[in-house]
């Protein structure tokens, strides 16, 4: 052996153990180690819970994959060390005579952190073992009794730490192995979630405030064929009906939400798959929504998640009529820019193009949007949907959360809408955004040359982390879509007032598989007339997820 081993052994066991404490995070046994004990308590005795070991196993799986850099050759590729810095010259012994350091998959280190004696343990553990393979290499007798005796010392000092994650490690290789032959599919995964509701409507005009109890169960089944495409087929059963306005509109509408009388059906079968480097391509034949395609969360951020459904996103251009059935489309990733295209046919006529109506004869709806990202804070979107509706096809213009006059402005008539919408969040500090959207749809009947403009719009604040880690605050105030201009009087004139909508909620996580969310929502001017008295909901949604 060298003799740069033999100096580093004679330096004593301070330097050692400084040497060693300052890479113990760094070593692969470490990063092991450190999932083994949960900063939380997962049981009453201190093994890990389920969704831990699904982690760790998950974590164990990943070393060696490209997204990690496993064993570091050159203390220079840990981008957040530095030689100003005052353990620099330990690491690089450590990295370049032993090679027992390696790095978060990020390229980063976290010196700073602190560490448990498990995981000082295991970067002893790994150095040690790089020692002992050193010495099994050499063929010269070099190893002094003072070197041995340094050894003996941190051998002996945690023994009972290097015993403890020796058993830890065996057991998790054991409950690995376990889940490889027991597991529910090599190209499959589940994945599920149980929604609950709880709804008090009240206001002057309503005659029932009583609470109501309503649940959405689904079962996911993502398949993979190739490692980067997906083929998603869900089973769901609900029977949610949201607080409903005694004036006729449909605004207060949840969020996350549907009625299928609790009977399980096939909600969503869309296989999602790369076409090359920068397109994504989609189809599917069931349950195929705007926002499956159109990137809507980039512009709507923690809002997207909202309670009610008008703040979650532009409803004129993601919940038009013709979606919900078969489509298809692609995203074009141009790096600092993203075009996505979209072709929509509700599930009622989900065969009438392929029978005899023509591609663009039956019900559809088709567009674009074009999302731009500036500065890592700024998301900027632009949208356009053209869409087209028979007159028995039971079409609704607002996108579900709309005036009475909004929702169908031409009396069962068949008719075209050309949407319009932009939209854009801004990152004003880590936890805080701002944002909203801004959504116009010209609407003409083919039977009567009749003509409609239709109008909303919302803004929004965002706060992250407030009071708890994972948490969400969020306050909207804005317009559903309202009939501001129409030269059809027969049928409907246009809304005298404009509705407005406040929603106030705050989420956060309760555990892992937990979320809880408290809120309400008040609706002013109720189906577009400030004679209607305003409309209170109050709201609990809890999410189940495993």
């Amino acid at each position: 052996m060298s003799e740069v081993f033999r100096s580093a052994l004679r330096m004593g066991s301070a330097a050692i153990l400084g040497s060693i404490a300052v890479a113990t995070l760094g070593s692969s046994v470490a990063a092991e180690v450190t999932d083994l004990t949960p900063a939380t308590p997962s049981n009453t005795l201190g093994e890990p819970s389920t969704s831990e070991l699904i982690n760790q196993i998950n974590n164990y799986g990943s070393e060696g994959s490209s997204n990690s850099i496993n064993q570091v050759t050159n203390v220079n590729q840990l981008r957040d060390v530095s030689p100003g810095d005052w353990a620099y010259e330990a690491l690089r012994n450590l990295v370049e005579t032993y090679g027992c350091i390696a790095g978060y998959p990020d390229g980063t280190y976290r010196g700073n952190r602190a560490m448990t004696r498990y995981e000082f343990a295991a970067g002893l553990n790994a150095c040690l073992q790089q020692i002992e393979r050193l010495i099994a290499a050499s063929t010269a007798d070099f190893v002094t009794r003072d070197d041995l005796v340094i050894l003996q010392r941190l051998l002996g000092e945690f023994e009972a730490e290097l015993a403890t994650l020796g058993t830890r490690v065996d057991n998790l290789e054991g409950r690995v192995a376990f889940l490889e032959d027991h597991q529910f599919s090599t190209t499959t995964k589940l994945n599920g979630q149980v929604l609950n509701y709880i709804f008090v409507t009240a206001g002057d005009d309503v005659d029932d405030n009583q609470a109501t109890f309503s649940s959405r169960v689904r079962l996911n089944f993502d398949t993979s064929f190739t490692g980067k495409d997906r083929l998603r087929t869900r089973l769901q059963a609900q029977n949610i009906i949201g607080p409903a306005d005694p004036n006729g509109s449909n605004s207060l509408a949840q969020n996350l939400g549907g009625n299928s009388g609790n009977n399980v059906t096939m909600s969503k079968l869309i296989y999602s798959f790369p076409v090359n480097d920068r397109i994504t391509g989609h189809i599917g034949t069931t349950g195929v929504l705007n926002d499956d395609i159109f990137d809507a969360a980039s512009t709507n951020g923690l809002a997207y998640d909202a309670l009610a459904l008008f703040p979650a996103y532009n409803n004129l251009i993601y919940d038009n009529s013709n979606s919900g059935g078969a489509g298809l489309g692609f995203n074009l990733d141009l790096d600092f820019a993203a075009l996505d295209v979209g072709y929509w046919v509700p599930t009622s006529d989900a065969e009438s193009p392929l029978d005899g109506d023509g591609i663009f004869n039956g019900n559809f709806a088709t567009g674009a949007q074009l999302g731009i990202s500036l500065f890592d804070k700024l998301d900027v979107a632009f949208n356009y949907l053209y869409s087209y509706q028979t007159g028995d096809s039971g079409y609704d213009l607002a996108g579900f959360v709309g005036t009475s006059a909004a929702t169908d402005p031409f009396g069962a008539e068949t008719n075209r809408t050309h949407n319009l919408g932009t939209g854009t969040k801004f990152q004003l500090t880590s936890q805080v955004a701002v944002g909203g959207y801004f959504g116009y749809t010209f609407a003409d009947s083919i039977d009567s040359n009749e003509s409609a403009e239709i109008l909303n719009w919302n803004a929004y604040l965002t706060i992250a982390d407030l009071f708890k880690e994972g948490s969400a605050f969020v306050v909207s105030f804005g317009q559903p879509p309202t009939l501001i201009e129409s030269d059809n009087g027969d049928v409907l004139d246009e809304d005298e007032d404009n509705p407005y909508l406040l929603d106030v909620e705050y989420r956060f996580n309760l555990t892992d598989n937990i979320n809880v969310a408290p809120g309400g929502y008040v609706l002013f001017n109720p189906d577009g007339d400030n004679d209607n008295n305003t409309v209170y909901v109050g709201t609990i949604r809890t999410i189940f997820s495993f």
